[in-house]
């Protein structure tokens, strides 16, 4: 099987103990470490189709989530801006303990249909929208959006990504991450025990580095600094016709 040819995997996520900031920040400042994302309890999805910027400068058709729906999304631990579409999605950080909802508008060009999203991690209830496989599907326009309430957060990094035709709109772009901070992680001197000094420590001692001070509700669970790594592969032959590859799916009897 050829590289370009290969699916990209599902687990696209790497957990560690807590997983954190996008794998481009380390092309950005040192002094942003942090998992960049916008937090609340309440987001706004879009699905939209555009361009991403490759290293050699290439312009590779793609589809990707934007939160620019949102009202005046906050963005942790920096300000930010919601592109039009972006890859991978918005990271959405919540809290445990917390009920989310998430509301998902389809504006992917007609050929593409339906569209969802899968979240790891949580208990879920849908509404709206139209019944699909794995998830209540967006069907195209804003009257045909669909809201997911997520319950039962679980700490940690988790996956968010489409759950229709997802061989082709997980490929497209249609993915992101979910950061769950425990709700108990603010106990600051159960943490001070990493390292002696700031200056030794590898963020400083600053809350720029990281967006709890534990990754669990245990101070075993206590770090410094935090990445999260998305891995994907862009193939430009698939993504310069996806339409091709559509296939029409019913929902399973029950």
């Amino acid at each position: 099987m050829s590289h370009t040819n290969m699916k990209k995997r599902n687990s696209m996520i790497r957990l560690f103990p807590l997983v954190v900031a996008a794998l481009a920040l380390l092309l950005t400042s040192v002094a942003q470490a942090a998992t960049p994302g916008i937090t609340g309890t309440t987001f706004r999805l879009t699905a939209a189709s555009g361009y991403i910027t490759q290293p050699d400068g290439a312009l590779i058709y793609s589809w990707g989530y934007s939160c620019a729906g949102s009202t005046a999304p906050t963005f942790v631990p920096f300000p930010g801006t919601c592109p039009a579409m972006q890859i991978p999605g918005p990271t959405l950080v919540v809290t445990e303990g917390q009920t989310i909802t998430v509301t998902l508008t389809n504006s992917l060009p007609k050929g593409a249909g339906n569209t969802s999203i899968v979240f790891t991690g949580a208990t879920v209830a849908a509404t709206g929208g139209a019944r699909g496989l794995l998830a209540q599907e967006a069907t195209p326009g804003t009257t045909g959006a669909v809201t997911y309430t997520l319950t039962n957060l679980t700490p940690g990094t988790h996956a968010y990504y489409s759950g229709t035709q997802s061989d082709l709109q997980i490929e497209m772009g249609l993915y992101g991450a979910l950061v769950v901070l425990p709700s108990a992680a603010h106990i600051p001197s159960q943490c001070s025990a990493i390292g002696s000094d700031n200056a030794q420590k590898l963020g400083g001692g600053t809350a720029d580095y990281r967006l709890a001070p534990a990754a669990y509700n245990h101070p075993e669970a206590c770090y410094d600094r935090e990445y999260l790594f998305q891995w994907s592969e862009v193939d430009r032959g698939f993504t310069a016709r996806p339409s091709s590859r559509r296939c029409t799916s019913q929902p399973a009897a029950g």
